[in-house]
């Protein structure tokens, strides 16, 4: 039986909210299922999710939530991967420009903002989960990243302006620290399941080493032609591992 639109929202409000709240993945799927048979029964029964949820389903998502551990070790390494998914393509961008001095200003902002976007986001989804009318939710995530879009534009302009202390790191050592970039990189997509990391590594450095070296392109051409395919592989990724989870 096909669960209602109202039934399936729920659902998957339940499911983004204890996520964002740092509950263990496994437990909010068996969470989710359990509900499911549930509610399954009730619409069989003629009967709407307020008779599982009560009155207001968001009360009764957040009493789920209190009576559920915060998963500590997994948002550890949820947090690991957002933090070395950003900071690798600075890193690596410049590895690959050849430049391996990096400003004090620009790095200690960098990882500032990707904390306020990364706790933001969290929050806006908690939210959004609660919310019972229909939300533009496109408008609402697509205001916060433009937010973050421009203080990371900000950064770079104040750092152009200013003569901030720099290290500089020898070709060998950067090198190095690429290397282990990358190895902190397969082990977070181990630990978290979610290979779309790597994946978006491989996509957006292969093809500019490619059209840099084989077809001597610009930078910039070479840039924008691997954000494009990056940007279609993850769209992609997203979208194949949304109906995997729906199928599932």
């Amino acid at each position: 039986m096909t669960l209602s639109t109202e039934s399936t929202r729920f659902l998957e409000d339940l499911k983004v909210y204890l996520l964002a709240s740092g509950k263990n993945e496994q437990a909010t799927n068996e969470i989710v299922t359990e509900l499911e048979d549930h509610l399954i029964e009730a619409e069989a029964d003629g009967k709407s999710v307020r008779a599982i949820t009560g009155e207001s389903p968001a009360d009764y998502i957040q009493s789920i939530s209190k009576e559920m551990a915060f998963d500590s070790k997994q948002a550890f390494w949820t947090i690991m991967q957002v933090y070395l998914g950003a900071f690798s393509f600075l890193y690596l961008q410049n590895l690959l420009n050849g430049t391996t001095t990096f400003s004090i200003l620009l790095v200690s902002g960098f990882l500032l903002i990707s904390a306020v976007y990364l706790t933001t986001l969290a929050l806006l989804f908690r939210q959004d989960a609660l919310r019972n009318t229909a939300r533009p939710r496109i408008m609402r995530y697509g205001i916060h990243g433009s937010v973050h879009l421009l203080l990371m534009i900000g950064l770079l302009v104040v750092n152009g302006l200013i003569d901030s202390p720099k290290i500089t790191l020898s070709p060998n050592v950067g090198w190095v620290i690429c290397a282990l970039m990358i190895i902190c990189i397969l082990i977070t997509a181990w630990q978290t399941k979610t290979w779309i990391l790597p994946i978006a590594v491989v996509v957006f450095f292969v093809p500019q080493l490619l059209l840099l070296s084989v077809f001597d392109l610009s930078k910039i051409t070479a840039v924008l032609v691997s954000y494009v395919l990056t940007s279609i592989t993850i769209a992609v990724t997203f979208i194949r591992s949304t109906k995997n989870s729906q199928t599932d």
